[in-house]
């Protein structure tokens, strides 16, 4: 009883917690529309082992590349939990210009 009660309560911090990293070229996020680009990326080991690169060239062609954001979407954390860390995927995200902004 006692090993589920802890096992409960990592989940439940794993859970309420959330984590987004967004950059933008003016400063103020805009996510009126979908992004361009959305994949799970795979890390291991709380994020320590893991590298991934995206090019943004190839999203977004000659439009200009409005945002970018990583984060733990809920099915990346439900992973996290699971596996108690050793698999935590993030969400990478990728918005270009439209072009009715341009």
């Amino acid at each position: 009883m006692k090993l589920l009660q802890t096992f409960v309560l990592i989940i439940t911090v794993v859970l309420s917690g959330c984590a987004a990293v967004t950059i933008t070229d003016t400063g103020s996020a805009d996510f009126r529309y979908r992004p361009h680009y959305q994949d799970s990326k795979h890390f291991f080991l709380w994020g320590l082992i893991g590298e991934h690169r995206i090019n943004v060239r190839e999203i977004c062609g000659d439009q200009a590349v409005k945002q970018m954001q990583t984060r733990f979407e809920p099915l990346d954390v439900l992973w996290g939990g699971v596996t108690l860390g050793l698999y935590l995927p993030r969400t990478a995200k990728v918005w270009c210009t439209l072009e009715d902004e341009v």
